[in-house]
Order: structure tokens, then sequence, then C-alpha cells
């Protein structure tokens, strides 16, 4: 059991630093360039890693109901953020 723990919490750590870092490169890059593509980007980066630190801090804690549903959903709206930021068309 220790051990499921300890990957978790390792998983998420890692997953927290790395969803920071990018959503650092990403600032960086929306404020060099005009595209409002970047700053979606940023955006869906930026709550990975709000959503991450928050799991992080509801490991230590006793899970709320429904917290899986939340995240999902967090997910959903943050994988629709790279759709609009990547995929859809400009409008000219």
């Amino acid at each position: 059991m220790t051990f499921h723990l300890d990957l978790q919490i390792g998983a998420l750590a890692w997953a927290t630093v790395l969803s920071l870092a990018l959503l650092a490169l990403a600032l960086l890059s929306s404020l060099r360039s005009p595209e409002r593509r970047i700053l979606l980007i940023s955006v869906a980066f930026g709550a990975f890693f709000v959503k991450n630190l928050v799991l992080t801090v509801f490991l230590f804690a006793s899970l709320p109901e429904g917290l899986l549903l939340y995240s999902a959903l967090f997910d959903t709206a943050i994988l629709a953020s790279f759709y609009f930021a990547l995929f859809r068309r400009r409008s000219s």
C-alpha cells in the first residue's frame, strides 16, 4: 500500500512540476507573440497545473465525493482549450 501511495505522490509531483514549467514557457511565448492561440495554450497548461495541485492536496486529505467526476470534466475543458488553440481555423 505504501508503494502505491508513493507512486501516486511521485506521479502527481512530476505532472505538477511539468505543467508549471510548460505554463511558464507558454506565458513567455505569449508575451513575445501576438497569436491568441498561445494564450489559450497557456490557459490549458495553467488549468493542468491547478488541477494537479488540487489533486495533490486531496491526496493527503480525504477525497471529497465526486472529485473524480469534477477532475474528468476539468480535463474535458482543458482538452477543448487545446482543440480551439491548435485545430480551429482562424476566421479571416
